[in-house]
């Protein structure tokens, strides 16, 4: 058997021990570049701290400067006072809204007060002229209406179609 010195290892006969392997990581930069950043956040806070002490809280700030508001109505409260009287008045008279289609307008009071002497009938519906399809057509959306003083076609004459000559 060979001897081994105490220099020589076991899994490299005959080779001898070379210099110790750097690290994976290098420790400095990473340490350096953490107490960068602690500094940094340091003297960030006190350089806020400072500010605020001296720049916001100082007393050779202006204060804030009120504007009046614009002037569009010279006395407001007279202007709602005379829009909601004359208001009050359009309300509390009789008078006409289209005089040519015969629209009248009357007193809130007396529209209920009218209403109330009619009773229950005073909430149906207007009645409503009947308008029936002609005979042998599918209903009012399939035929068209006819204006007044016209006759309707037969329903002979309604299922044929016309002829284009």
């Amino acid at each position: 058997m060979p001897e081994t010195s105490a220099s020589v290892r076991d899994d490299a006969v005959g080779h001898a021990e070379g210099p110790p392997e750097a690290p994976d990581i290098r420790v400095k930069p990473v340490l350096l570049t953490g107490l960068f950043i602690v500094v940094f956040v340091a003297v960030t806070l006190a350089a806020l701290r400072v500010y605020r002490d001296t720049v916001i809280t100082s007393p050779n700030t202006e204060p804030a400067r009120t504007f009046a508001g614009p002037a569009l109505q010279r006395d407001p409260q007279g202007d709602l006072a005379r829009l909601v009287a004359n208001q009050r008045r359009r309300l509390d008279s009789y008078g006409w809204v289209d005089q040519a289609h015969g629209i009248a307008r009357m007193p809130v009071a007396d529209a209920m007060r009218r209403l109330a002497e009619r009773g229950a009938e005073a909430y149906a519906a207007p009645l409503q002229p009947e308008r029936v399809p002609p005979l042998g057509s599918r209903g009012a959306a399939a035929s068209p209406l006819l204006p007044p003083g016209s006759v309707a076609a037969s329903p002979n004459e309604a299922a044929s179609p016309k002829e284009v000559r």
